[in-house]
């Protein structure tokens, strides 16, 4: 059924990049589509795809008004694609999602309902469940919940999952600078130290997502380079943004550093998956394992 346009502003503008997302577009884009909150428009943007992605956007499109797609000439990588997003969008709120991700039917309902009864919130998450590439849960992500707590954890880990966010664009600078295209796969950490200063951080009690890890994601790949774009990030954050971390948190940042430099590559993701809850223990690295003897 085609969904009734009308005039109205949108209260909030989602988000999603796409590349080579085919296989998993039209549950990921439909879970937006479908949410309990209904005045809202997708801005989607495929970013040089290979594949179908681009056509099945298309097609989806024709089915809701609300879903306007767009698409790169070329692969401009995720940072450059959100910006030219971001200048799209007409709405309040700016909310992310990822293509091959499930939102929960309540979610844009909950973070907005936050967001009006807490005008302060700049940014508002939410709690994650992790899915294999079936769909099956495997786990779950979760977050601290308070002000405080996520920005004393920014220097430890990424406290706010980036397809989860809402971001009240009230708050902050018309010129604001969103994504830094230098900083790709840690542009949205560098984003969150960046609008710490414009008001209160906040994540959902509830699970806001279905979160899809397997293997050809980019949370599996380089995971040394993830980390060192990390640390540039978070050193920026204390010579340029202002942030002062705790004790704790720094002597966290040099351990780290030491795990990265001791155990091989392919183990640094299974670890980090393990001591965030986000699997059980044995599956990431089972999963590692097959995939490094699978390349041998």
């Amino acid at each position: 059924m085609t969904h009734k346009v009308t005039n109205k502003k949108p209260t909030v503008s989602v988000l999603i990049p796409v590349f080579n997302a085919g296989n998993f577009l039209v549950p990921a884009v439909e879970s937006i589509l479908n949410q309990s909150f209904k005045n809202l428009e997708i801005i989607a943007i495929d970013d040089g795809s290979t594949d179908n992605s681009f056509a099945i956007l298309k097609t989806l499109a024709k089915k809701d008004k609300r879903l306007r797609v767009y698409q790169n000439k070329k692969n401009l990588n995720i940072a450059n694609t959100l910006n030219r997003a971001i200048k799209l969008a007409k709405g309040k709120y700016l909310a992310r999602m990822d293509a091959d991700d499930i939102a929960s039917k309540d979610r844009l309902r909950l973070q907005v309902d936050y967001l009006k009864s807490h005008p302060n919130t700049v940014i508002v998450g939410g709690q994650c469940q992790t899915i294999s590439i079936e769909g099956k849960v495997m786990g779950h992500k979760n977050f601290p919940l308070t002000d405080k707590k996520i920005k004393q954890s920014l220097f430890e880990f990424n406290p706010i999952q980036h397809p989860t966010i809402v971001i009240n664009r009230k708050l902050i600078p018309v010129n604001f600078k969103f994504y830094d295209p230098t900083l790709p796969p840690a542009e949205d950490l560098d984003m969150y130290f960046r609008l710490a200063k414009y008001g209160k951080f906040a994540n959902l009690k509830q699970y806001v997502l279905k979160y899809r890890q397997y293997l050809g994601s980019e949370t599996f790949k380089n995971p040394v380079k993830t980390f060192g774009v990390t640390l540039k990030v978070r050193k920026n954050a204390v010579n340029e943004y202002g942030y002062k971390p705790m004790f704790r948190s720094k002597i966290i940042n040099l351990i780290q550093r030491a795990v990265i430099k001791l155990i091989p590559d392919f183990l640094i993701y299974p670890l980090y998956a393990i001591s965030r809850g986000m699997e059980s223990p044995l599956q990431p690295l089972q999963n590692h394992l097959m995939l490094n003897l699978n390349r041998a």
